[in-house]
């Protein structure tokens, strides 16, 4: 029923993060360890290893995200702004995971999105590095999304169960869905355990997020201005348009999963070079933030269904999970709509066409720091 490839994902990450958790518990106190290997580090991740330290108090949030969103700035060359953005997303990363706020689920999303941001900057100058470089840190920050995809996943599945089953108006969905909510809560390991667990994994996340900034320090850019950054611009727009029309042609989960992580990068992309073009890019960062929690939606639908559908009398026996695979492809047919409409308009030019007008965007805000139409 659901296409998608997640085989035995959920309990293969489950084994990963529980062998980690083994292997770290005798150094589960802090992030502040030594990193594996030291480097030359400009100030961005000197303060970082400064700031978040024991017994020092990481800086204060306020809101859903206290810092600005990463941004080029007019008077900074392009390794230099690369260098400053990494720093900051990677010392706020720090600071939520040695917080240890109230709000446990968002801090983790928060240094997975950190490490998705990372991922997207490396493939804006992916042309203008070293490829061993490019996967080296893209492995790494890999790395640091998957380890802590289980934890986010285990409260995703629960809240999408939740939030479907409010709309539930028969009695046999609704036995349907507790029946399988009260498989999918006994699965997964003791609340205290699970703590543990997500502790162990956010603290080897900073560890790789630590010599990620290292990297990012000695990082090669063999071009500068447009041609540094055009050309990785270009090869993503491009892809995430032609996955876009991939995944309306064939209509599969995967092939709209593919899209979607196309959409993410270029949405933190454009971000990064949003000042350049600020009615334009700033109305397309919206959009793509729209289009890819629509996609992330579509996706968690689909990784559920998937997870009971291998399984079914873990989750309540076949008819239970039969009426509620039913409600999640209901739902992905009409998120997949969504996020076709969305697309089109997102999407209205060419490559080439699109980027031109980037370009000459750019090359005037350098010039003298403002903006004209």
């Amino acid at each position: 029923m659901f296409q998608i490839d997640t085989q035995n994902r959920f309990e293969r990450e489950y084994r990963t993060v529980t062998s980690l958790a083994v292997k770290r518990s005798s150094t589960h106190t802090s992030l502040s360890l030594v990193p594996r290997r030291q480097a030359v580090r400009s100030w961005a991740v000197k303060k970082a290893l400064t700031e978040i330290r024991p017994g020092v108090p990481p800086t204060p949030f306020r809101g859903r995200w206290a810092t600005p969103l990463p941004q080029f700035g007019a008077d900074e060359n392009v390794r230099d702004g690369l260098v400053r953005l990494s720093g900051e997303l990677i010392r706020n990363a720090l600071a939520r995971i040695e917080s240890s706020g109230s709000n446990r689920a968002n801090d983790l999303h928060q240094v997975r999105v950190t490490a998705k941001r990372l991922r997207a900057s490396l493939r804006l100058v992916r042309p203008v590095i070293g490829n061993a470089f490019f996967r080296q840190e893209n492995r790494r920050l890999k790395k640091v999304a998957d380890c802590l995809a289980l934890f986010r996943d285990a409260t995703v599945f629960r809240q999408t169960l939740v939030g479907l089953s409010a709309s539930l108006s028969t009695r046999q969905d609704k036995k349907a869905f507790a029946s399988v909510l009260r498989r999918l809560d006994g699965r997964g390991p003791e609340a205290g355990q699970f703590r543990i667990q997500r502790e162990t994994a956010m603290n080897e996340a900073a560890r790789d997020l630590l010599e990620t900034g290292d990297s990012f320090q000695n990082m090669l850019i063999a071009a500068e201005e447009w041609e540094a950054i055009g050309p990785g611009l270009h090869d993503v727009y491009g892809k995430a348009r032609r996955r876009m029309l991939r995944a309306i042609e064939r209509d599969t989960e995967y092939g709209f999963h593919n899209w979607r992580k196309q959409v993410k990068y270029l949405c933190y992309q454009l971000q990064m070079v949003q000042r350049a073009w600020p009615g334009r890019l700033g109305t397309m960062v919206k959009q793509l933030n729209r289009l890819q929690d629509t996609l992330g939606k579509v996706h968690d639908l689909a990784v559920l269904g998937n997870l009971l559908d291998k399984s079914p009398q873990q989750y309540g026996g076949r008819q239970a999970v039969k009426r509620v695979a039913a409600r999640l492809q209901r739902k992905c047919g009409r998120l997949r709509e969504q996020s076709e409409a969305l697309g089109n308009e997102i999407f209205r030019d060419k490559p080439g066409k699109f980027l031109a007008k980037l370009n000459r965007r750019w090359t005037a805000w350098r010039g003298d720091g403002e903006f004209r139409e």
